[in-house]
């Protein structure tokens, strides 16, 4: 493992630039940032809407699955929620619910489309959220084929099981990602608007461009209701731990645990759009209530920060003082050249003006809520 000083590559006055024109998280000005943050006023999912319907999501028991599951069963939705067969049958971020049969797991591999189809039109869903996906960069990069089977044939089987199976759908949710927008030319081009150019740098990304053109094929094929959010880095403490946010969480636990006196992260001029995931959710579920079928919409904060920063920022909101070293073994293979950029921020104008989502949570809850302390 290479290890050096995080001053010694972070490069903060690249950045000056997207500080002055107010769309990157300054830490010396956190005031002002949190009082914005907080003062949003935000269109909340529409109980009536949702309440006694049935909701099919994939990927039940990950972190943003998960959430969904929380606040649809809160709305009186009668929620279904697909999982992976496991060695051991447990999901901790779904257990509650399903204990007090609140959701009804299936257990599926989502790349059988006669398993699937029968699924569907067993429940006869009202709306589908696609959540499940291989959503982790690193492991498209070691296992691209894997990954692209796993993504495409998954988002097929549901847009051909939900278009052909049920007689009561009223939205299919695809869940794509910024990581579409990959390659920045340079910083003009942040915000990302959604007519941006998708160039995507990894496989995760590219399956991701398919999922969404895809979906669009079946609205335009079928007029299948489909609804297409692009979400940016959505965090919270049911975050995976092999995740930036929740490895930055893990790491200061141990610190204040006294089981380590330092932070070892990867390129640290990565620029992230965070958005938490409780905001996240809300803003996914009022896109399939209010949402033009056929069209994607950015779901982010509209504010970045460096993950150096963010490093630097978890550490000063636990009163921390400890020594922060980047591990060059954690660079993708795109952040191994003299410019170490990656990232981008987003526009929510476009889903905002639609829908009355804000934001409400900013990155310090973030942090609290992965630490948990």
């Amino acid at each position: 493992m290479s290890n050096v000083s995080l001053d010694s590559i972070f490069t903060q006055e690249k950045f000056s630039g997207l500080k002055a024109k107010g769309i990157l998280i300054d830490p010396a000005s956190l005031e002002d940032y949190e009082k914005q943050v907080k003062s949003n006023q935000s269109t909340k999912p529409n109980t009536e809407y949702w309440n006694g319907k049935r909701i099919l999501i994939t990927g039940a028991a990950g972190m943003v699955g998960s959430t969904m599951v929380d606040m649809l069963v809160e709305m009186g939705a009668e929620v279904y929620g697909t999982v992976r067969r496991h060695a051991v049958v447990f999901h901790p971020n779904i257990e509650h619910q399903a204990e007090a049969d609140k959701l009804k797991l299936i257990e599926i591999d989502l790349k059988d489309y006669g398993h699937v189809a029968s699924i569907v039109k067993k429940i006869d869903p009202h709306v589908i959220s696609h959540q499940a996906a291989e959503s982790f960069v690193p492991s498209s990069i070691q296992q691209p084929s894997h990954v692209v089977e796993n993504n495409c044939v998954s988002t097929v089987n549901i847009l051909e099981a939900g278009t052909k199976e049920s007689k009561s759908l009223e939205g299919i949710q695809v869940a794509c990602s910024s990581e579409q927008y990959g390659f920045v030319h340079d910083m003009s081009e942040l915000p990302v608007r959604e007519e941006n150019p998708l160039r995507p740098t990894s496989t995760y990304a590219a399956t991701k461009v398919f999922t969404e053109n895809v979906a669009k094929s079946y609205y335009y094929m079928y007029k299948t209701p489909t609804v297409i959010t692009r979400t940016f880095n959505q965090e919270g403490p049911r975050r995976g731990p092999q995740f930036f946010t929740a490895r930055i969480a893990a790491q200061i636990r141990n610190i204040l645990d006294g089981k380590s006196d330092k932070i070892i992260m990867g390129n640290p001029n990565a620029v992230r759009d965070f958005t938490h995931v409780h905001d996240s959710v809300a803003a996914q579920l009022l896109a399939i209530e209010k949402c033009n079928h056929g069209e994607a919409y950015n779901i982010c904060s509209e504010k970045g920060i460096t993950t150096g920063d963010y490093a630097k920022l978890a550490l000063q909101f636990y009163n921390l003082k400890n020594e922060i070293l980047v591990n060059n073994d954690l660079l993708r293979p795109y952040e191994r050249g003299e410019a170490l950029f990656d990232g981008f921020i987003g526009s929510n104008k476009k889903i905002s003006e639609k829908t009355g989502w804000k934001p409400t949570k900013s990155v310090l809850d973030i942090i609290r809520d992965g630490v948990g302390r």
